[in-house]
Formats: C-alpha cells, sequence, structure tokens
C-alpha cells in the first residue's frame, strides 16, 4: 500500500508540473516572432560575378592587374588592382569603386543616400 502511495504521489507530481513537457512563457517566444518579422538582407554570396566588384574584378583580371580569383568582395587584391587602373587611366587614386572609376569601366554609379532631416521628411540627396 505505501509503494501505490508514493507511486500516485509521484505520478502527481508528475502531471502537475508538467516535467517533460516544453512551457514557453510568453516572453521566450516574442524574441522568435520578432527575429522571424524583420526581414533579412541578401548579401551576394561568394564567387558571384554578377555584384560591381565581381565585374571589376573580371575587368582588372583581363587587364591583368588582378591575379585573385573572382569573389564578387572587395579584398586587398582589388583594393591594389583598382589603385593601378586608376593611376594608369588618370583617375583619382582610391583604390575604390568611386562613381568617377566606374564611369571609366562602364558600371552603373552608385546613388548617394538619402539623408532624413532630424524632424522626419526626407532631403535632396548630397553630392
Amino acid at each position: 500500500m505505501l509503494r501505490k502511495s508514493l507511486l500516485l504521489a509521484l505520478l502527481t507530481a508528475f502531471i502537475l508540473t508538467g516535467f517533460g513537457s516544453p512551457t514557453f512563457t510568453a516572453a521566450q517566444e516574442a524574441p522568435a516572432a520578432e527575429e522571424s518579422a524583420k526581414p533579412k538582407k541578401k548579401k551576394p554570396r561568394a564567387n558571384n560575378p554578377n555584384t560591381d566588384y565581381g565585374k571589376a574584378q573580371q575587368m582588372l583580371k583581363d587587364a591583368g592587374l588582378y591575379q585573385g580569383e573572382i569573389t564578387g568582395y572587395k579584398n586587398p587584391e582589388t583594393t591594389e588592382a583598382l589603385r593601378k587602373y586608376q593611376e594608369q587611366n588618370g583617375l583619382k587614386v582610391t583604390g575604390t569603386l568611386s562613381n568617377e572609376t566606374r564611369e571609366k569601366m562602364g558600371l552603373p554609379k552608385r546613388k548617394p543616400p538619402v539623408r532624413k532631416k532630424e524632424e522626419g521628411g526626407e532631403t535632396a540627396p548630397q553630392s
């Protein structure tokens, strides 16, 4: 009889505490819901020649100025090759895809960011 009582008490405690079943509070569920609501920015995949840097890397490689892999991302080799290209073409040497360099390479110009006023609303892009 004592065994039955002890077994019944353990079973009751097990059921009442919900032991073994996952229980979540609203606070635990909120971050998951928040994260899924945020739009994720897509980064270009590695070795993507379709980015502006990938196209520039291919042009620089064709010109014999870049020896690295076409990654689509700016890296030290790309910076050095861009510097050489800019120097050879009489451009301002920055090592970046400036609008001047983009124009010379036939790539689309980058638009300046839109700045917002403190009170709200948009202003014209700064050049």
